[in-house]
């Protein structure tokens, strides 16, 4: 048997569990809820066999040192295997280490590697110490992108051990989707959704600090003041929300229209599905995934040092989406309207960020991630 746990469960984690499941027969995931403070939220699901809630205790206003009420399930489930979320403050860890002496279990470690902030620094900082120690003692630890692996890599004595498991979505269900979108057609679904625009340019995500979208607005209506039949949907909340509306009012922009929040991934998928390019000027995640699966070509920034997550290693500039220098607004909107221009260059992006999800994002290449991490984990001795 095989134990998963997460802080919390996200909706995008559940796809990937679930294919997880039907590939690791028995497997239990144990997640728990949310610091209060923090606008990510659980999927809402029912405790089934597979999903089990507990009780996630919080000790800093930040969220970032907690236990979990997990343990009791670990000792009468008696897993093999148990594969954790792996940051320093994730206080589970540290006795699940002291159990395994006992209960002979093996762990898996699993992250995006190194603080994306500030990359990884063991000789100068405790926590990456730590958490380097722990990298060490592990049975096996799971990167979510090669860069995670490579920034840990140089200071680890022991590797053989790592493994990467390119993070993404369930893109089984995301490309079942788009083959629904196609028999519908592109201008019936723009027409339900309302959007009567020629062009249109979408972004889905939460409206924090680090995603940049005050950059996308303000290079959105310089297009906007120059180009007609063109419309931006901002798709999402956050604690930015208020200050980017009454920006886009300063500006003038008639044209850009927040929707709010949607977590049902048909309609993320439809406002993806009719948009000509996907923009996040700020850090990147699994976003990147989720519109090349809609064969819809991605924008965003360049940036130096540790800033952006796993998704824009899956970005190929020029190819199925463009990288521009960082804090250049008038790059973003020259770009914007190149694509307007040039339908024939935006169909080449369109084709190639969706065989970027078919051959570099699939859901098989992660299961095949984990598989070999469980496998070896499962060899090492007591």
């Amino acid at each position: 048997m095989i134990i998963i746990f997460q802080r919390i469960l996200p909706h995008y984690r559940t796809g990937f569990f679930r294919k997880f499941t039907d590939k690791f027969k028995g497997t239990m995931v144990l997640y728990g809820q949310p610091h209060k403070n923090e606008s990510l939220k659980n999927d809402d699901l029912k405790d089934d066999a597979t999903f089990r809630k507990v009780k996630n205790l919080y000790f800093t206003k930040s969220g970032n040192i907690f236990i979990s009420k997990i343990f009791r399930i670990i000792l009468d489930s008696k897993p093999e295997v148990i594969i954790s979320v792996f940051n320093t403050g994730n206080l589970n860890i540290y006795i699940l280490f002291l159990l395994r002496k006992f209960y002979k279990f093996k762990i898996i470690l699993w992250s995006f590697g190194y603080d994306p902030v500030r990359g990884f620094d063991p000789e100068n900082n405790f926590s990456d110490k730590i958490r380097l120690y722990l990298s060490g003692k592990a049975d096996a630890v799971i990167f979510y992108w090669e860069k995670g692996k490579e920034e840990v890599e140089k200071y680890a004595k022991k590797k053989n051990h790592f493994f990467v498991a390119p993070n993404t979505l369930d893109t089984e269900k995301l490309f079942i989707l788009k083959e629904k979108f196609d028999d519908t057609g592109k201008e019936k679904i723009k027409s339900e959704l309302g959007v009567n625009e020629k062009n249109h340019f979408v972004y889905i995500g939460r409206l924090l600090k680090d995603k940049e979208v005050e950059i996308l607005i303000r290079a959105f209506s310089q297009l906007d003041s120059s180009k007609e039949d063109v419309r931006l949907t901002i798709v999402g909340d956050g604690p930015e929300t208020d200050s980017l509306k009454e920006l886009t009012k300063e500006l003038g922009s008639n044209n850009i229209i927040f929707t709010g929040e949607i977590l049902d991934e048909e309609q993320t998928g439809k406002w993806i599905y009719i948009s000509d390019a996907f923009i996040m000027p700020g850090r990147l995640g699994l976003s990147v995934v989720h519109s090349f699966c809609f064969g819809t070509p991605v924008i965003s920034q360049k940036k130096d040092g540790y800033f952006h997550g796993e998704g824009v290693g899956y970005i190929k500039d020029g190819v199925n989406g463009f990288l521009i220098e960082d804090g250049n607004v008038n790059a973003i909107s020259e770009k914007l309207s190149e694509i307007i221009n040039n339908p024939e260059v935006t169909l080449v992006l369109k084709e190639n960020a969706y065989m970027t999800a078919k051959n570099d994002c699939s859901v098989e290449r992660m299961l095949e991630g984990f598989e070999k991490a469980i496998e070896h984990a499962e060899q090492q001795q007591e």
